[in-house]
């Protein structure tokens, strides 16, 4: 009988695979590396017995699925995603309004930099007002000074994509 994998991952040209009821099983994992050296288009294949995961590089997943049960390695089961959480749909939705700002703004402003801008104008807007309390004005900057440094290096990378 075929053990059972799911598939636990996917992204562009990988996959991974676990393989729970053959975990720590050092030699079965070892003849799943041999077979998918010989499998026309996987590049790569690593394997971690500790956790029962085969990582795949390739592109296409029913082929691998169909040699794998064709050599008696594992049958795939592919398991329906879970209903998304709040957080999920929560990031989703930012994401899109995000991508809406950019396209509107030509790529000039995303939400964290409206965020900053506006911070940083509430601080500057309080200390007008004479408030120099730490809570008001200091912690506007304190936000927008966090915001500006964690989207500084996704700017830079996208620059020397």
């Amino acid at each position: 009988m075929l053990p059972d994998a799911v598939l636990s991952h996917t992204t562009t040209g990988r996959f991974r695979v676990k393989v729970p009821s053959r975990k720590g099983d050092a030699a079965y994992f070892s003849s799943v590396r041999e077979h998918f050296a010989h499998f026309e288009g996987v590049e790569q294949v690593e394997i971690n017995v500790m956790t029962s995961s085969v990582l795949i590089y390739c592109s296409d997943l029913k082929a691998v699925a169909a040699f794998a049960e064709e050599k008696a390695l594992f049958r795939l089961r592919i398991l329906r995603p879970l209903k998304a959480s709040m957080a999920g749909n929560f990031t989703n939705a930012f994401s899109d309004f995000d991508k809406r700002v950019k396209r509107l703004t030509g790529d000039e402003l995303d939400v964290p930099g409206i965020a900053f801008l506006t911070l940083l104008g509430f601080g500057i807007y309080e200390i007008g007002r004479g408030n120099f309390a730490a809570p008001a004005w200091y912690t506007a900057f304190w936000y927008a000074l966090n915001i500006f440094l964690k989207s500084k290096p996704e700017t830079v990378q996208e620059e020397n994509k």
